[in-house]
């Protein structure tokens, strides 16, 4: 028991609030409140990740995984996304449903400091490297252009303006996106290491998540776009490709993750899911990339992709196909999911089992694509299947689990609140001015008692009379638990 409970335990006795400590360390307390808050599998055990299933990129995320102390999921996710993005403009896969983009949504969950933007880092630093490239020629382009117009004589045509290079953006809009495929390469990518900004931006905001979300689902199937808008005009684009990969930490994801709204228009079933188990203590060890043999070599391969023009229309590209063996294999699968997904054992993950034989198609694609092969084999099947199982069995815990219960963000949020001298002098408030005063996402009885309950459940506040609330300090004063007492 804390010094502070202590101190509440023995002044409650006596009928009287207890006097605010100085030994309350709030930075020290609010790090540990994320900790004992954190989303998570609530004992689940996180699938393992098939590392060997990744084909070509195996040796790569090995590598990675190893020297830069991170967990494989978070790597494979990442270099799986970087691979879509690259080869989703050159090539499209048979499916059981025919022929579909090699375009992959990806989403990862990790805890700050476990190594997300590392990964993705290395993941992303040939496109990064070409992008920056390419962006500073379009420049001179542009202004180039804009100088031949001054000089261009009355009557005469002025010259086209150069055509956007960008591949790859952090953060857009539905229209921005749109704009951006019209006037840019058929073949984009939205990936971030902070999918935070995206799930509280703009496009997912209530009155445009649906529109969002269609979208995104609509390119997902088939790279179509058709929109008439009274000020902007019609848009008609054929054969679009989008890649997504969003890196977000599970307090950020939690509420997006437990929207109802965008399981039910297909929206989160598309994404391929990861949460790795949280990262064990790192050793002081250099982590230099750029001296690993498997990612020079894999950066190599993304230069040789990035080299490759893109078409205007990615309908008629060249179709990956399915031999035999793994068309066999992936129809068994088919069958069985959709057993287990109406009547079965996954009919609590239902929309995302049965796009899984579709996953696994563009999965095996992008990986012999990546592999410089234009069919997908029995091997290639065996291990995109083994992956989509995992990013199912990843969905299945966190919905049978409850882990995208928003409830844990909204604690988090009170305690904050609660510990703000700036806005709740001391470390007490009425439970009462909460529903008045405090944040938005706890102004309603329901969702003000579950995050107290759950506050309370960890240590992190005291109930007492005349419902007062008191914000305990959760960490141990006689030692720190950041290696710094």
């Amino acid at each position: 028991m804390s010094a502070v409970l202590k101190d509440l335990a023995s002044i409650r006795n006596a009928g009287q609030p207890p006097e605010p400590t100085p030994a309350f360390d709030r930075p020290r307390a609010l790090r540990k409140a994320r900790e004992l808050l954190a989303p998570s599998l609530k004992g689940r055990e996180a699938p393992a990740y098939p590392l060997a299933a990744l084909g070509a990129l195996a040796p790569v995320a090995a590598e990675i995984a190893e020297h830069g102390q991170m967990q494989p999921a978070l790597v494979g996710q990442s270099l799986m996304g970087a691979a879509s993005l690259l080869t989703q403009g050159l090539f499209n896969v048979r499916t059981l449903a025919g022929v579909k983009p090699l375009s992959l949504f990806l989403l990862t969950l990790g805890e700050s400091g476990d190594g997300k933007s590392t990964a993705d880092a290395v993941a992303m630093a040939s496109i990064k490297d070409w992008q920056r490239a390419a962006g500073e020629r379009y420049q001179a382009e542009r202004r180039q252009h804009a100088a031949d117009c001054k000089a261009v004589k009355k009557g005469d045509t002025e010259p086209d303006e150069p055509r956007s290079p960008y591949r790859l953006v952090r953060d857009a809009t539905v229209e921005g996106l749109r704009r951006d495929l019209e006037h840019g390469p058929s073949a984009q990518g939205l990936f971030t290491d902070e999918a935070a900004a995206m799930l509280a931006g703009y496009g997912m905001s209530a009155e445009h998540k649906s529109k969002t979300a269609a979208t995104f689902s609509g390119l997902w199937d088939t790279g179509d776009l058709s929109v008439s808008r009274s000020m902007g005009g019609r848009i008609e684009l054929y054969g679009r490709r989008l890649a997504m990969h969003w890196l977000i930490q599970p307090h950020a994801a939690a509420a997006a993750l437990g929207d109802p709204l965008l399981s039910a228009l297909g929206f989160w079933p598309r994404f391929m899911l990861a949460w790795p188990a949280p990262c064990e203590p790192r050793k002081d060890r250099p982590f230099r990339p750029e001296l690993l043999p498997a990612v020079g070599t894999y950066w190599q391969r993304c230069t040789e992709l990035l080299a490759t023009p893109l078409p205007s229309d990615c309908s008629t590209l060249p179709t990956i196909e399915l031999q035999d063996d793994a068309r066999l294999m992936i129809g068994q699968t088919f069958e069985r999911m959709e057993v287990a997904a109406r009547r079965g054992s996954l009919q609590v993950v239902k929309p995302f089992a049965l796009r899984a034989t579709e996953q696994a198609c563009r999965v095996a694609g992008v990986l012999a694509a990546f592999d410089r092969r234009n069919t997908i084999n029995a091997d290639d099947a065996h291990n995109a299947l083994e992956l989509v199982r995992y990013g199912i069995a990843t969905w299945r815990a966190v919905i049978d689990e409850g882990a995208a219960d928003p409830t844990g963000a909204d604690a988090l949020r009170l305690f904050e609140w609660l510990t703000d001298p700036k806005r709740c002098p001391g470390e007490c408030s009425n439970a009462g001015r909460i529903l008045n005063a405090g944040p938005a996402c706890v102004r309603s009885k329901d969702k003000r008692n579950a995050a107290l309950d759950m506050l309370a459940g960890a240590g992190l506040i005291e109930r007492c009379d005349k419902g007062m609330v008191y914000a305990l300090d959760p960490t141990d004063t006689q030692g720190g638990d950041d290696g710094t007492r």
